[in-house]
């Protein structure tokens, strides 16, 4: 009798006999696949050679099954990624410096100075830049006095330039002004400079005195 594996078509001579009365499972000798075959109805000529073998009991597989570890996608090499990474925090690091020590640049090569102007920066910083002035004043005896502190607000040193008193009438016109340092030439992140300042000189329609970091003719 001729068997078909049903999986990989290869055709096998088998003993019909062995697949009487009520048929039995079989194994393809090439493929190993496992199929029920039914008796013949009749007898048919035996081909040699048998290759297909008829099986009793369940069918163990001849190689057990394995898991099969998940593939790993490919990963990036390590020393580009670190490359990459350093170039990045260097480049990080000297855009940090030509910025924020652009006046330090700029005093050690006044070349510098041109170079920042040609991109639209100003090397040096404006004069009172991260600081900022409280102050009381009081008039006793013909005498105005001034009396406060200057204070770093921001998160680097600041140098404290000089301040300028404006004192003005109603209408903002200016009437007098002086200017006085402070004596402390820079000033950490957070830290304060106290000061004192005085005239004995009030003009007649003063109503407003205000602290500047530049001079009045330079803001009008």
């Amino acid at each position: 009798m001729i068997l078909k594996c049903p999986d990989c078509d290869t055709r096998f001579a088998i003993d019909a006999a062995k697949l009487e009365p009520d048929g039995r499972r079989v194994k393809c000798g090439k493929c190993a696949h496992v199929w029920f075959e039914s008796a013949p109805e009749a007898e048919e000529a035996v081909l040699e050679p048998i290759t297909v073998t008829p099986l009793d009991s369940d069918i163990d597989p001849a190689v057990p099954p394995r898991n099969v570890p998940a593939l790993r996608g490919e990963k990036p090499a390590r020393g580009a990624r670190t490359a990459w990474t350093v170039c990045a925090i260097l480049l990080v690091a000297i855009v940090a410096v030509l910025w924020f020590g652009r006046e330090h640049i700029a005093r050690a090569v006044p070349q510098a100075e041109a170079i920042y102007a040609s991109v639209g920066i100003d090397a040096f910083l404006p004069p009172g830049e991260g600081l900022a002035v409280e102050f009381n004043v009081s008039a006793e005896s013909g005498r105005l006095s001034l009396t406060g502190e200057v204070i770093n607000i921001s998160d680097r040193p600041r140098a404290v330039p000089e301040l300028h008193v404006v004192i003005s009438d109603e209408a903002k016109d200016i009437l007098k002004t002086w200017s006085f340092e402070t004596g402390s030439p820079t000033l950490g992140p957070g830290e304060r400079a106290s000061f004192s300042s005085e005239t004995d000189e009030i003009p007649e329609r003063a109503a407003n005195v205000s602290i500047l970091f530049t001079s009045p003719n330079e803001n009008s």
